[in-house]
């Protein structure tokens, strides 16, 4: 049996992963452990030693090559990201595979087989040369450039060219599309805030974080505070407000 480790701060990313692991491979893999955080990666591997190891670049607490600064992981790995295919070329190496997010079931599997044939001939991974293609990744400003969502028990994948704008509900966060529809989806409005674009996206204030592609129109609402009228119209809208500690900023961004 196969020891697989999930490092995902994506719910929905992770329990599809899981998903399509025990199709492709029901009397072979077993998933122990789905872990969200480089914290809680650090204290599960410092006493338990997986198998297989799938990881997504960026966590909720910092990426996760800070689990490599803080213990040693011989396990084989495999990247998941949502970042475009050609900044990341250089991660696949040695033992080490990147899937591209929303995974692909043919390319899970080309990994899996990629991961059997190391598992077998206990191949080391460069950790050093990973460090640097990371380096490399972080200062060439890579973002994200799409995002898993849901809609009812459909999942689906949206690229950031497509999104009007996210807002926080509570312990939920939507995004909207251009297209008018509101998916349901992972994370949270701070976390968002260091893998989309700042050219692109501006947080307005603790419920909204906007594309400038979505802005129709704006006014003064009050002396210090903007209100922005934004496409899709929803009814969520009236609290599209600019706050006013954000309002500066956001003045100069759309000066950018």
């Amino acid at each position: 049996m196969i020891e697989v480790v999930i490092i995902e701060d994506e719910q929905l990313a992770a329990r599809e992963l899981e998903k399509m692991l025990l199709n492709l491979r029901p009397d072979q893999i077993q998933i122990t452990a789905h872990l969200e955080n480089v914290k809680d990666a650090v204290k599960y591997l410092s006493s338990h030693k997986p198998d297989l190891i799938f990881m997504d670049i960026h966590l909720g607490d910092g990426n996760s090559f800070g689990i490599f600064d803080k213990i040693s992981v011989d396990s084989p790995l495999i990247f998941t990201t949502a970042y475009d295919q050609y900044a990341i070329q250089a991660f696949k190496q040695n033992s080490v595979d990147y899937l591209l997010k929303p995974i692909d079931p043919d390319d899970l599997e080309m990994a899996l087989q990629k991961f059997e044939k190391t598992y077998q001939n206990k191949e080391s991974i460069d950790l050093s040369s990973l460090q640097q293609s990371l380096n490399h990744l972080v200062a060439g400003n890579a973002y994200q450039e799409r995002f898993m969502v849901s809609l009812g028990d459909r999942l689906c994948s949206l690229e950031v060219d497509k999104i009007a704008y996210f807002m926080a509900d509570g312990k939920s966060l939507y995004l909207f599309g251009l297209d008018g529809h509101r998916y349901l989806c992972d994370g949270t409005l701070s976390s968002l805030e260091s893998k989309l674009d700042p050219k692109r996206f501006f947080r307005i204030n603790r419920k909204f974080m906007v594309s400038y592609a979505s802005i129709i129109d704006m006014h003064y609402y009050s002396k210090t505070r903007i209100k922005l009228n934004l496409k899709p119209d929803q009814a969520e809208c009236i609290d599209a407000i600019v706050s006013q500690d954000r309002c500066n900023d956001f003045k100069r961004w759309l000066n950018d």
